[in-house]
C-alpha cells in the first residue's frame, strides 16, 4: 500500500485539533504539524498524539504550505485544515485509492458546519477542494486568501468519496472575526490585481451575492441557517469593496 503524509496547518487551533489528528492517523503514516507559534494549546495538544510537531514563521496561506511539503517523508500529501475531520467513510476511501495505487490528484468533499447544522444548500454546498497531490506536481500559489494547488502540467483529478467535515467556528465572535479577515485578504488581492471598487458595487455586488446564495443555490432551503449565512456572505463581500475602495485611494 502506498504512503502518504499528511499536513496541518495551525495557530491557535485547539478547539477541534485532537479530532482532526485522530482522524488522520488511520490513512498516513507521516503526520506533520506546522505551527505558527499558537498562544492557546495546539502545541500541547499536537504533542499528545504520534506526529511531528514543528514551528514555523508564519509568512502566509502558500506559503506555509509549500514549506511543509518539503519537511515530509512521501511525495503524496494530504493537506488538512485543523477544524477539519476525515469522515470514516473519507477515510475508507484514501484507504482504497492507496491500496489501488495513487496517481493524479484527488478532491475531498467538505461539509460545513453552521449554527449547529450540516449545510447542504447555498454557496457552501457543494465544496470540492484539490487535498491529496503529488508534491513533485504542484505548488500552492501564493494569494493573500483562498490559495489553491497549482499544477505544473495537466493530471487526472479523482472525486473521493465521504466527507471532510469542516468545523467553520466556534462562536459568532470568532466568525466574525473570520468574516472580516477573508474581506481583508480579499480586498488586497483585488488590489494586487488592479481592480477598482466604487459606491456602486458596495450595492450591486452584496445584493448579487445574497440572490445567489438565498434563491439560485437554494440556501432557503436551510431555513434560518440559510437566511443567516446568505446575510453574511454579503456583509462579507460589501465589506471586501469597501476595504479596495479605501485602499485605492489610501485611506487605510
Amino acid at each position: 500500500m502506498q504512503s502518504i503524509s499528511a499536513i496541518v496547518i495551525t495557530y491557535n487551533a485547539a478547539a477541534h485539533l485532537r479530532a482532526c489528528l485522530q482522524s488522520l492517523l488511520p490513512v498516513a503514516s507521516d503526520v506533520l504539524v506546522v505551527d505558527s507559534f499558537s498562544t492557546d494549546r495546539t502545541a500541547e495538544i499536537a504533542q499528545t498524539f504520534p506526529v511531528r510537531f514543528v514551528q514555523h514563521a508564519w509568512e502566509g496561506y502558500g506559503q506555509q504550505k509549500n514549506w511543509a511539503m518539503e519537511q515530509v517523508q512521501h511525495d503524496y500529501v494530504l493537506f488538512i485544515d485543523a477544524d477539519e475531520v476525515l469522515s470514516a467513510e473519507l477515510q475508507q476511501s484514501i484507504l482504497d485509492a492507496r491500496q489501488q495505487g495513487l496517481s493524479g490528484c484527488y478532491m475531498l468533499q467538505r461539509l460545513n458546519r453552521y449554527f449547529n447544522r450540516w449545510i447542504y444548500h447555498g454557496l457552501e454546498y457543494p465544496d470540492h477542494k484539490i487535498r491529496l497531490f503529488d508534491r513533485r506536481q504542484a505548488t500552492w500559489s501564493t494569494d493573500p486568501v483562498h490559495e489553491t494547488v497549482v499544477f505544473h502540467a495537466e493530471v487526472q483529478t479523482h472525486l473521493l468519496n465521504g466527507y471532510l467535515l469542516h468545523y467553520t467556528y466556534q462562536d459568532m465572535h470568532t466568525l466574525w472575526l473570520k468574516i472580516d479577515q477573508y474581506a481583508q485578504l480579499g480586498a488586497k488581492k483585488l488590489h494586487q490585481q488592479g481592480k477598482k471598487s466604487s459606491p456602486w458595487q458596495w450595492i450591486s455586488h452584496p445584493f448579487a451575492t445574497f440572490w445567489k446564495a438565498y434563491l439560485l443555490k437554494s440556501g432557503w432551503k436551510e431555513g434560518t441557517a440559510g437566511l443567516l449565512l446568505a446575510f453574511l456572505a454579503a456583509i462579507s463581500v460589501f465589506l471586501k469593496y469597501v476595504r479596495l475602495w479605501l485602499k485605492q485611494h489610501q485611506l487605510n
